[in-house]
């Protein structure tokens, strides 16, 4: 059962709302999932009731764009992680974060360091992927060592310390050409990436509602607002929102209208030049506009996890239904960026194997 969001006709959607009110039941009853198929026991396990509840109640236009949660702010504005002085981040650094969802620019890089890595970077563009065996521009710090050195700044970690803690776990990277002419991103959010196949998230908090995972987006070229700079809407961490199935934009191969009425938010663009850092937390809704120049445009980005979050556990693969179908996990690992993880709940890898690029030898299982 996929749940692809495209608008299906009445007598698709029929059946659906009566198989979906039956697993409903089925998990309201607290009934056994090991007798279910895979796909269905997944969703009964992972579906929050108020994804069944948005389905049902719009005949299937309309769902969860991922598993729902709203954003708890601290009671206190502090960083979490001592760090050295030129990579604190200020207390209106910081509260601008929690009230807005994001913050930057901030230098990491310099314009030579990465006008220098794009060459790197355009290299393995349409190359395979040594880690999933297909072309894809996921987690190419397994094979490339000096993405995981950038990666692995402090200039990078120190400031995401501050907003998640001390220990430090890179659980996925992806490299963004935005090539002459590319079209708009369009508005999204994330919370637990259940976005991605619907059926099984990729993490697990405790608590949906903390502060669980940090994106740092690092431009490699300039970013302005003609070739689509990141823009957000600010605020709008404050919980996930619902998606209605069709729409004139596509967010990768998956055609839908995020609803919220951008006129009644802050929308910020975020210019950045060569080598500095976006932080932002996935639920803020965030996109960017066409690439309206003759040029590329290259960044890079890396998501960090405090080790207390697990990551794909027990799964030998997983879905994207927006990009790339089936992803292999057995050369797929966290990867320790600050501290040390005292949990072991995900398969892990080495730092020496990404510091040499062996991804053959990646993973052991978690503890």
């Amino acid at each position: 059962m996929n749940l692809h969001p495209k608008r299906r006709p009445l007598w698709q959607r029929v059946p659906i709302v009566g198989g979906l009110a039956a697993l409903r039941a089925y998990q309201a009853l607290r009934l056994p999932t090991s007798p279910l198929p895979r796909d269905l026991r997944s969703i009964v396990r992972n579906w929050d009731p108020r994804m069944f509840h948005r389905l049902i109640a719009s005949g299937v236009t309309q769902a969860y764009i991922d598993q729902p949660c709203e954003f708890r702010k601290p009671k206190k504005i502090e960083a979490k992680a001592n760090v050295t002085p030129e990579h604190q981040l200020s207390h209106e650094q910081l509260r601008s974060f929690y009230e807005r969802g994001f913050v930057g620019p901030l230098d990491v890089f310099t314009p030579e360091q990465m006008r220098d890595f794009k060459r790197d970077l355009l290299a393995i563009e349409d190359s395979v992927s040594r880690t999933y065996g297909f072309v894809t521009p996921r987690d190419r710090h397994f094979e490339m060592p000096r993405l995981w050195y950038y990666m692995n700044s402090p200039a990078v970690t120190d400031r995401i310390a501050q907003l998640l803690g001390p220990d430090l776990l890179c659980w996925r990277s992806q490299v963004f050409y935005k090539g002459p002419g590319s079209p708009a991103i369009q508005w999204h959010q994330a919370s637990t990436f259940m976005v991605e196949d619907y059926q099984d998230p990729a993490l697990f908090p405790a608590d949906r509602n903390e502060l669980f995972q940090i994106t740092a987006w690092i431009a490699v070229d300039d970013s302005t607002t003609e070739n689509g700079c990141l823009r957000f809407a600010a605020g709008t961490h404050d919980r996930i929102r619902t998606i209605t199935f069709g729409g004139k934009e596509g967010f990768y191969n998956a055609q839908f209208s995020l609803d919220f009425d951008e006129s009644k938010h802050e929308i910020v663009e975020v210019p950045c030049r060569a080598g500095q850092m976006i932080l932002f937390t996935e639920r803020c809704i965030h996109g960017s506009a066409p690439n309206r120049t003759d040029r590329h445009r290259l960044a890079f980005n890396l998501r960090a996890i405090p080790p207390s979050v697990a990551v794909y556990p027990g799964k030998k693969y997983y879905r994207s239904v927006y990009n790339g179908g089936k992803y292999q996990l057995d050369r797929w690992g966290v990867a320790t960026l600050r501290g040390e993880d005292r949990f072991g709940l995900s398969r892990t890898v080495p730092v020496e194997s990404l510091e040499r690029g062996e991804p053959t030898r990646v993973a052991r299982k978690a503890a």
